[in-house]
């Protein structure tokens, strides 16, 4: 843990809890962090500085264990000038606003069985709050894990009254044409964005009550924990944002942090302070990037990497047989940006020279060290970060682990930020830099990687040495925020297809069209299309002398929204597209050949083929 982690972790109580707390004291309601066999990180935040007392009972234990927190003021989660007069449209100025002094409480419990339900309570003065937890499995011992992977939440007030840009994809064969941009009920009801040939829908949902009815499903679903990687709110130097997403996950709105463990990854929005100088300099001296990653800091506590200066960048989590690998993808080095390729030699349509080096054009490690920062990690070759992840990975595999690694810029897109930045469309923050890491992660037998950044759902595959055994990659950032297709080879929707990504698999975009059709003389969405929603993972124990020690699937999860003939919103209903994919891993956590369906139902009789048809046709 990082030093004042460390300060604040608590010690068994001996004494009677001290003078009593403001009424409604909690800020932020107990979220889960950093889940081992043994134990769990517990971290809330008060208004006050009044110690809590966390009380776990279960689990063999005879009498409660109590611990009491030693609060730690937050100074850099105070509310800016610019946040307090702040006006959002469509909501009372100021409403969303909290106290401005938080403090931050954190209780690293170890010592617990193995694979066990805990019951816990927190008093924290006249207020309390009850939940359980799990502690994972060991290697040896377990028989089924599930776990979520999401992104691009991107939280803030404005998300209660805003409905995202919805840019069309496919269209089912047998499909009515989808609603007019003008005077049609649902550009009437939802309104639409943009203008000219780049003129769209809006979504049915606001962003707030998308990523609650996400998080509803995923909640129904009990997993084990949830992966993050990046874009959590809209700006980390943004402390509203920060607010509404413990307002989803830890609050009013939902308590899924209460019950199962985060693993966040640091992603661009970490990295920027909106209306607080956003990439630069706001007019209180505060450099954007910096004071976006304290507050990152401030909320997340991960293991330690063995560079202290990089705590929280990157880190490994083992939950029994599973590991996690989470890298920071925030600045590449050398420092790159688009001005530095003159017009005439920009890459055009499909031309591709390189990867690059640098994931975002928008700051330099000068500025951001002159602001005095220094927890950069860059990632790539010869860096600590890469030597870090390569000696993980190598002791991942040693162990017998099944490897999944998590990272915000999705290095294989055919999204908004899949070009790299010698392409005249190039965002300034593509992904591409990122595919530095692939012959590593092939090489140690990593099953897939998660990623978001170009707020679509897609699945890439790729197979360097041409085995058959490549990395699956997730672009997941279909949390709560935009949802976005495809990139055109031109302006408007009614371009082709640029077809940037060789290795893309399925996208929700183009792999499942939109089915509309007329439902009591009203056109509705029947199936289909772009919505918010979240990958499943399950990982099942196979048992026996056989060559298969586990089964993942991996199912691409959506919440469709389900209207009246007046477009008001009866309910959303979870879905699953149709990419499901299954793989099967041996003893020592590595994906292996499934052989042919006939000698497979001998094998493993009642298990089941879901997604065999297409693992078998990407040669997994």
């Amino acid at each position: 843990m990082k030093p004042n982690a460390m300060l604040m972790t608590a010690t068994l109580i001996a004494a009677a809890m001290p003078m009593s707390a403001i009424a409604n004291d909690l800020r932020v309601n107990p979220y889960l962090q950093n889940p081992s066999s043994d134990g769990m990180y517990f971290t809330w935040f008060t208004e006050s500085a009044t110690p809590g007392v966390l009380s776990i009972t279960g689990g063999g234990l005879s009498s409660p264990l109590q611990f009491s927190s030693t609060p730690m003021a937050q100074p850099v989660l105070a509310y800016t000038t610019a946040e307090k007069n702040q006006n959002l449209g469509g909501l009372v100025q100021g409403s969303w606003l909290l106290g401005d002094t938080p403090h931050k409480h954190a209780v690293d419990v170890r010592g617990l069985q193995p694979g066990t339900t805990y019951g816990y309570t927190l008093t924290q003065g006249a207020q309390t709050f009850s939940s359980t937890f799990s502690t994972a499995p060991t290697r040896a011992d377990w028989s089924s894990i599930r776990f979520v992977a999401f992104s691009d939440s991107e939280t803030d007030p404005a998300g209660r009254v805003s409905r995202r840009e919805w840019q069309p994809g496919a269209l089912a064969p047998t499909s009515l044409d989808r609603p007019a941009l003008a005077g049609s009920q649902w550009a009437t009801s939802f309104g639409t964005t943009g203008s000219g040939v780049n003129q769209t829908l809006r979504y049915a949902l606001t962003e707030t009550e998308g990523y609650r009815r996400n998080l509803a499903i995923i909640d129904s679903r009990n997993p084990n924990f949830v992966v993050m990687p990046g874009d959590l709110v809209q700006g980390g130097g943004y402390q509203p944002g920060w607010d509404e997403f413990f307002r989803h996950n830890a609050g009013e709105y939902d308590d899924v942090l209460s019950k199962r463990p985060i693993l966040p990854a640091l992603g661009n929005w970490e990295n920027f302070a909106a209306i607080n100088g956003g990439y630069g300099t706001d007019a209180d001296g505060r450099f954007g990037p910096k004071f976006a990653r304290d507050k990152y800091h401030a909320y997340f506590d991960a293991p330690g990497n063995g560079t202290e200066a990089h705590t929280d960048n990157y880190y490994r989590v083992d939950y029994g047989p599973v590991t996690i690998i989470t890298l920071d993808s925030s600045k590449g080095v050398p420092e790159d940006r688009r001005a530095n390729y003159p017009a005439a030699e920009r890459l055009t349509g499909q031309q591709y020279t390189g990867p690059g080096t640098d994931t975002q054009e928008n700051y330099t490690v000068a500025q951001y060290e002159s602001a005095g920062g220094t927890d950069l990690s860059p990632f790539n070759p010869g860096t600590a970060q890469w030597n870090w992840a390569e000696a993980q990975l190598a002791d991942a595999r040693a162990s017998g682990q099944i490897v999944f690694v998590q990272w915000h810029h999705a290095p294989f897109s055919d999204g908004e930020h899949g070009l790299p930045m010698n392409h005249v469309n190039s965002s300034g923050q593509g992904g591409t830099p990122m595919r530095v890491y692939h012959d590593m992660l092939e090489q140690y037998g990593v099953a897939a990687v998660f990623s978001g950044h170009s707020e679509m759902f897609e699945r890439s595959f790729v197979d360097n040495n041409g085995d058959g055994f490549g990395v699956m990659y997730y672009d997941v950032g279909v949390a709560g925020d935009g949802l976005r297709g495809e990139r055109r080879n031109g302006n408007g929707f009614a371009a082709p297809l640029l077809d940037y990504n060789p290795f893309s698999q399925w996208s929700a975009d183009q792999s499942a069209p939109e089915q509309w059709g007329l439902v009591d003389g009203v056109l509705q969405l029947v199936d289909g299309g772009k919505h918010y929603g979240h990958l499943e993972v399950n990982l099942e124990r196979v048992e026996g002398d056989g060559p298969f020690y586990a089964k993942v699937t991996l199912t691409p999860v959506y919440s469709f929204p389900l209207l009246d003939s007046s477009y008001q919103l009866i309910d959303t209903e979870r879905r699953v597209y149709g990419d499901e994919i299954t793989l099967f891993v041996n003893a020592a956590g590595q994906v292996v050949a499934v052989p042919e369906p006939q000698t497979w139902a001998m094998i493993v009789g009642g298990l089941g083929l879901v997604g065999f048809t297409a693992a078998r046709r990407r040669r997994i």
